[in-house]
């Protein structure tokens, strides 16, 4: 159930029956020769779309630029600043908590969002700590990435192992392959960047200090990872398996 297409009568009788809804969060940023662009953004759009059929779950509009600041040296790259995105996760949740909305399900899409939504539920629950919520209103709220899952974890290493890498992975290349095949991009590759050629004795593979830095690393986006073994049918695999699982553990946080 797309929040976007209801009118404010059926929210209102939504409410009588849950209080749960689910926000996609994503990026906005490059995902290495063969990827699309939105696809963090889009990861997260389509898992929830088909979570929302599996439960009767109402979905928000995703929030498609997220913190992407490494990867603003790549063309059409767009990124929020910390202070902007953990606001925009405070007025999403302080608007529908208004509602009557309690609990708050961000299914992401984006490993960079983690720390920064993390800080805004830490802010939301202190807010909520210092000044009372009428009627005693209980909100909480989650953090779930669409690929941390046992199902896509074992799809995920079955067919690419050590090559699905860390970023523009074959297994998110794939699941938009399979949504959008009339966007597959045929690109000539070389093989990844290894991490340990990427960084010095002195520094670990998430050290990387800004955009230039980062693109000096990693010339062509990718980290560690070969899209070229991207295929639409693995994406349906993933697609499937993801579903499954967050589809559980929406159900699990509900009864919370």
């Amino acid at each position: 159930m797309q929040l976007q297409m209801c009118s404010w009568k059926e929210v209102e009788k939504y409410l009588k029956g849950s209080t749960g809804i689910i926000l996609p969060i994503g990026s906005t940023e490059q995902h290495g020769p063969n990827g699309l662009i939105g696809t963090d953004a889009l990861c997260a759009e389509i898992i929830a779309r088909d979570v929302g059929h599996e439960t009767g779950a109402m979905v928000t509009p995703t929030i498609s630029v997220g913190m992407a600041q490494f990867h603003l040296d790549f063309p059409g790259s767009m990124t929020l600043r910390p202070s902007t995105l953990i606001a925009i996760v405070q007025d999403y949740v302080g608007s529908l908590s208004r509602h009557g909305f309690t609990h708050f399900y961000f299914l992401n899409g984006h490993g960079g969002n983690v720390a920064t939504v993390s800080a805004a539920f830490q802010e939301i629950y202190a807010n909520a700590s210092f000044v009372q919520i009428e009627g005693n209103l209980k909100v909480r709220c989650r953090l779930k990435s669409w690929w941390d899952t046992p199902n896509v974890t074992e799809i995920r290493d079955e067919l690419y192992g050590e090559w699905e890498g860390f970023h523009a992975t074959a297994s998110e290349i794939s699941l938009t392959q399979f949504v959008y095949p009339g966007a597959v991009k045929e690109v000539n590759m070389g093989p990844p960047v290894a991490l340990e050629d990427s960084f010095t004795v002195d520094h670990n593979a998430d050290e990387y200090y800004e955009a230039t830095d980062f693109r000096r690393r990693f010339p062509d986006g990718r980290v560690g990872s070969d899209p070229t073994l991207s295929r639409p049918e693995h994406g349906k695999r993933v697609v499937d398996a993801s579903v499954k699982d967050i589809s559980t553990d929406y159900a699990a946080f509900l009864r919370d």
